[in-house]
């Protein structure tokens, strides 16, 4: 089973990396490669988190480094759809001033 997806998205203009289970350590090493890359392509990212209640550690420093590598390349990295939860931890990790939020990606429905 895929736990994310990876697209172009041409009404953002961004690449659209999706992950499709809670961001955990398993899921955060699993996508890793395909976010990273992203980031470093120097297109804006979007992560659409739409499908992610919780995030641990492991998927926080992840978006932090791929942030980070996107911010490098001349790009932005930016989030869509977080839950509370995850934008609860953002808010107590004081990293909410950090990733820009855009609504939802797929629009009503």
């Amino acid at each position: 089973m895929n736990t994310y997806a990876v697209a172009q998205d041409d009404d953002l203009d961004a690449l659209v990396v999706t992950p499709l289970a809670d961001l955990d350590r398993d899921v955060a090493e699993e996508i890793r490669p395909a976010l990273m890359s992203a980031a470093g392509a120097g297109r804006d990212v979007v992560v659409d988190l739409h499908a992610v209640h919780l995030i641990d550690s492991a998927g926080l420093g992840l978006l932090v480094r791929a942030h980070r590598e996107a911010k490098r390349h001349g790009a932005q990295l930016s989030l869509a759809e977080p839950s509370r939860f995850v934008q609860t931890v953002l808010h107590t990790m004081r990293l909410d001033g950090v990733f820009s939020v855009v609504g939802s990606r797929s629009g009503p429905g």
